[in-house]
């Protein structure tokens, strides 16, 4: 039965969503981004660090509803020059640089004919969006920054397309007008987070970063949709933290022996949770978790599955 035990514990573990997510915290409190760093660390976790356009939204909704201003989230200028993609992926393992490319010209790629041409960022040019699977070459919009194009495709499509090969990139290569340059997602970034989480998820304001020359950190403005700008670490804001919040995971378990089990013995539940925390403990999984058994208010909290079989003497397949 101690075989059995592992195998439904790593079904239930696959199942089930992550046991960690950010608890978002408004502190009204006037800091520099440093202060405000070791006040985050000290009573949560640390400053806010964002994946997506939905924690955004809930950055926005963890302010106070009559400041208007800017408050500090975790990023702040790093060291290390990367390039990234605009939906968050934190490195790029294919690239199509046309010859001489990259030249440091600028933060933002654009590809001419297949080719990749790294510019500067605050140049107007057409743009291609995606959505699932499928590139949409925008010209209404006109010749527009690379920031601009990144906050058109997210509110009406997914994001600026991001290429893994040979065959992505040339799929899009003909899905866009021959003869132009046309941005794509892939961008030259310089910042990091607090708690050093390595996506590069950015929401930057039309214009921003300035990419002078830091130390610099980052606010997030409350009345331009959430937006992110470039400031000096020693100006003063109210700011957001973030704890984590460990979240309760059910998983049921459908167990088998051979000849008679008493499962709802109580001390065989014991036996039970115990095994499963020491291979949560193999596996490199949260070891401070608390494992209970639940019994939704019942007196058992296991039941005799019956399949139709009535001989008393059959018994459970083995597991190796």
């Amino acid at each position: 039965m101690e075989s059995l035990f592992v195998l439904l514990l790593l079904s239930g573990i696959f199942w089930g969503s992550s046991a960690v997510s950010r608890q978002f915290n408004y502190i009204n409190l006037q800091m520099s981004w440093p202060d405000a760093q070791s006040y985050c660390r000290e009573r949560f976790t640390d400053l806010a660090t964002v994946d997506t356009m939905d924690d955004v939204n809930r950055l926005l909704n963890s302010v106070d509803a009559g400041y208007s201003g800017s408050v500090w989230i975790g990023l702040k200028s790093g060291t290390e020059k990367r390039w990234s993609w605009s939906n968050g992926e934190n490195s790029s393992q294919y690239f199509n640089w046309a010859s001489g490319m990259p030249n440091d010209d600028g933060y933002c790629v654009a590809t001419y004919s297949g080719s990749w041409i790294d510019m500067p960022c605050n140049l107007g040019r057409y743009f291609v969006c995606y959505k699932n699977t499928t590139y949409y070459m925008i010209q209404s919009a006109g010749p527009i920054p690379w920031t601009e194009a990144q906050s058109y495709c997210r509110q009406y499509y997914t994001d600026l397309p991001t290429i893994h090969s040979s065959a992505e990139n040339d799929n899009l290569t003909a899905a866009v007008l021959r003869g132009w340059y046309i941005w794509i997602g892939l961008y030259r970034d310089t910042w990091e987070w607090s708690d050093q989480w390595d996506l590069q998820f950015r929401y930057w304001a039309i214009g921003q970063p300035n990419q002078r020359v830091g130390p610099d950190c980052v606010s997030m403005s409350t009345a331009d949709s959430g937006k992110w700008r470039q400031e000096r670490c020693n100006v003063l804001h109210p700011f957001i933290c973030y704890a984590e919040e460990k979240r309760k995971q059910i998983i049921r378990l459908k167990l088998s022996c051979a000849g008679k089990c008493q499962l709802n013995d109580p001390s065989l539940q014991t036996a039970i949770l115990n095994q499963i925390t020491e291979t949560l403990i193999s596996m490199g999984l949260e070891s401070d978790s608390t494992i209970n058994v639940r019994n939704g208010g019942v007196e058992e909290v296991f039941h005799l599955e019956n399949n139709g079989v009535e001989n008393s003497k059959r018994k459970c397949k083995r597991y190796p």
